[in-house]
């Protein structure tokens, strides 16, 4: 173990994957169901890893503050969004750490950004509604070098799924459906 990591697990894991590509395939999802307001409960699907699936049994619930129309009571998307990446950038700064050999004492990320509402709230179409730009700093300590540490920050830029989706433009494929609601007389 290294970085409360088990160093075999992930050897064993990577040459898994060297010998077949399929066992590194992984299948996420969720289901948002909205409560009230801009109140909605997240919950986790099933995850497939290769030809495993794995329970992911978890829910979170997204609210708004007050100025955005919410009642204040959970992470917005947004934060959650920043969370997932800054926990995705983490996990691969970490596994390469623990493959390089080197032990982390501490890790801190911050992720800063700035959204202009005008685009979301449709005051300004050519406003774009999405963070133009995203700052990331990483905080660490532990017995690597720079250049070790300059090379996991490339690993990260690099390998981190969500950074590269959110870095990539990602294809999303939307459908509609429709339910109506049976009226009694």
């Amino acid at each position: 173990m290294l970085n409360n990591i088990n160093i075999a697990g992930l050897s064993e894991f990577t040459n898994e994957v060297k010998d077949d590509s399929k066992e590194g395939k992984a299948s996420y999802g969720i289901s948002l169901d909205w409560v009230s307001g801009t109140k909605t409960k997240v919950k986790t699907k099933n995850m497939v890893l290769g030809n495993h699936k794995i329970v992911r049994d978890f829910e979170f619930t997204i609210d708004e503050p007050s100025q955005l129309l919410g009642a204040n009571h959970a992470p917005n998307p947004a934060e959650y969004m920043l969370g997932g990446l800054a926990g995705c950038m983490a996990v691969t700064f970490m596994a390469g750490a623990t493959a390089m050999k080197i032990e982390i004492n501490k890790l801190n990320i911050e992720i800063d950004g700035e959204l202009d509402l005008n685009g979301f709230l449709g005051i300004n179409n050519q406003v774009n509604s999405g963070f133009p730009e995203l700052k990331f700093i990483f905080n660490v300590q532990g017995n690597g070098t720079q250049e070790q540490y300059n090379k996991l920050i490339e690993r990260v830029m690099q390998h981190s799924p969500n950074f590269n989706t959110i870095k990539n433009e990602v294809r999303m494929i939307g459908e509609l459906k429709t339910e109506t609601e049976a009226v009694l007389n």
